[in-house]
């Protein structure tokens, strides 16, 4: 996996459960990164060898990566941006970027879908 695709899914889970209220309602804009939704309530992890780690996810195991700030939930409908080429031939993960974020996030590619 490349370092933007780590980073990518960093910001993902780093935003997850600190402020998933607040990114719902923010609008994003993706240029010219593919625009997708966010399907069900979703951790994000900050890296990849994090999101790895993950699987399989379990309550516990999200909420330790939670604590040390490595972990975010991503809420049911919020609009994200893939990063196109992060340069993981995984075609399990998909690396993203969230509003208002700095960082990129890993999520599951069964928790993502084209935006409306």
């Amino acid at each position: 996996m490349t370092h933007s695709r780590l980073t990518a899914l960093a910001l993902a889970f780093g935003c997850l459960f600190g402020s998933a209220t607040a990114l719902a309602a923010e609008s994003v804009h993706c240029g010219s990164a593919d625009s997708l939704q966010i399907r069900g309530d979703v951790p994000a992890a900050i890296s990849f060898d994090v999101y790895r780690q993950l699987r399989p996810l379990n309550a516990q195991r999200v909420a330790l990566f939670q604590a040390a700030g490595e972990v975010k939930r991503l809420p049911d409908g919020l609009t994200v941006c893939e990063v196109a080429d992060d340069g993981v031939d995984d075609p399990s993960a998909v690396l993203v970027h969230v509003p208002q974020g700095k960082n990129a996030w890993w999520v599951s590619a069964a928790n993502v879908q084209a935006a409306d």
